[in-house]
């Protein structure tokens, strides 16, 4: 009888894990974030970083890993998007022209707050000043089959929200 009622505590762990893990996919708006801060609903009008995630890498038949996109994903080859999101200076300045925009802030200096699904290279015209605050920047979007990176947003502009 004990090993029954442990069999099924196990079980009932592991499901009870497996729907926290699948809740945890997507925070809800207001979420309470790893070094402080919520998560906004994203504004109308940006592209949602849902669906930027559903991106996957894989092995290629080269040995090297690299992304998959879904065909949602490669219609927004070579459009004009917003996007809105946390700035990752690559410049110790104030003002940037080169950064990153991920989808959660950065929580920590040495740890990157998602994969390459996560993030998009930023390649302002004007410089942007840097901010801890969410930005909405728009431009033209790049879909990246070989690079470090698997978005870039060239021609970007900061956008008022």
């Amino acid at each position: 009888m004990t090993k029954m009622l442990r069999t099924l505590a196990i079980l009932l762990a592991g499901l009870s894990l497996g729907a926290g893990m699948a809740l945890a996919q997507t925070p809800p708006a207001g979420m309470q974030m790893p070094g402080g801060g919520t998560v906004d609903a994203q504004p109308a009008g940006t592209v949602p970083w849902q669906l930027l995630q559903q991106a996957k890498t894989v092995q290629k038949p080269d040995k090297k890993y690299g992304p998959v996109f879904t065909r949602e994903i490669r219609k927004l080859d070579k459009q004009d998007v917003k996007l809105y999101g946390f700035m990752m200076p690559l410049e110790q300045t104030r003002l940037q022209k080169r950064f990153l925009l991920a989808s959660f802030p950065p929580h920590c200096p040495f740890c990157m707050p998602g994969g390459p699904e996560s993030m998009v290279e930023v390649v302002a015209d004007q410089a942007v000043e840097f901010t801890y605050e969410p930005i909405i920047v728009a431009g033209r979007m790049a879909i990246l089959e070989d690079d470090v990176v698997y978005y870039r947003l060239t021609n970007a502009n900061a956008v008022a929200k």
